[in-house]
């Protein structure tokens, strides 16, 4: 018997039908199972406000930012379900927002603590800690490399800038639509009447810095974080006088109207600390 009959006759005995060089038959095909390729960076599962609301309660839940918290503890106090908050932490985490010292416990950032802090009694100026955060992303810098060379995008542009560089599965469009979102909602990039944005100008933002500076030097010997977040609160340190404070707002053509607001709302607040100082 030659090797070509051994092979037949040991098919035979195993049960397989013996494939015949050559024969009509059509053999049974395997199916092909879609893999989803694994986008590169973690992406938002939640829409910006959700996100707002887990950012703050991260805050609160970890006494603004001393004690290590669960999703399920930050659920608690957002109001957000538990899942959705553990399905949106690798995106804060890599995105620098919260840090884990341990697996499942997180803590915020002091930029996100900072925002949390503000947000109660002046919410556009806290936007400028996340935005701060931001900078520092992946996300962030794709959108300021990709308007080096544009004064205007449409929304379309970025998000296919941002999907080039993170996520290769056209599954994840929608979290990129999200990511997108989370840019426009802490006002990174601002829209005009036409549709297109633009990058947030620097001066404004440079402002608001130095006002928020300047209320911190009034406020330092207590904190005006009182038992509600962010809520300000009277009375500072006994002795404690700054009777002037000389402040550099730089304001230009591009400023917004809410912009121009928002410095108002500190400048106010600054002159107030100020008054019961000398009082």
């Amino acid at each position: 018997m030659n090797e070509e009959q051994s092979k037949e006759n040991a098919a035979i005995q195993m049960g397989d039908e013996p494939v015949v060089e050559g024969s009509d038959k059509e053999q049974p095909k395997t199916p092909k199972t879609k893999v989803k390729m694994q986008s590169t960076y973690a992406l938002p599962a939640s829409s910006a406000e959700a996100l707002s609301k887990i950012l703050k309660a991260y805050v609160i839940a970890s006494k603004q930012g001393e004690v290590p918290v669960k999703y399920s503890d930050v659920a608690a106090v957002s109001g957000v379900s538990p899942a959705t908050v553990s399905r949106n932490n690798s995106f804060l985490s890599e995105s620098g927002f919260i840090a884990s010292d341990r697996y499942g416990y997180y803590k915020p950032s002091p930029d996100t603590t900072q925002f949390a802090k503000q947000a109660p009694w002046d919410e556009s100026g806290a936007k400028q800690f996340i935005r701060r955060q931001i900078d520092h992303t992946w996300y962030g810098e794709t959108i300021r490399q990709l308007f080096q060379m544009h004064n205007t995008l449409t929304k379309s542009q970025q998000i296919k800038a941002l999907g080039i560089k993170s996520a290769p599965d056209q599954s994840d469009a929608s979290k990129l639509e999200l990511l997108f979102d989370f840019l426009v909602y802490f006002d990174y990039v601002v829209p005009d009447d036409e549709g297109n944005y633009s990058l947030r100008q620097a001066e404004a933002a440079e402002s608001k810095d130095a006002v928020d500076g300047m209320i911190e030097a009034v406020m330092a010997a207590e904190s005006p974080i009182a038992g509600s977040l962010g809520e300000p609160t009277g009375g500072t340190q006994p002795g404690l006088l700054l009777p002037h404070v000389n402040l550099n707002i730089n304001l230009t053509p591009a400023t917004t109207d809410e912009e121009l607001e928002a410095l108002v709302k500190k400048v106010k607040f600054l002159l107030d600390s100020l008054r019961r100082e000398t009082s």
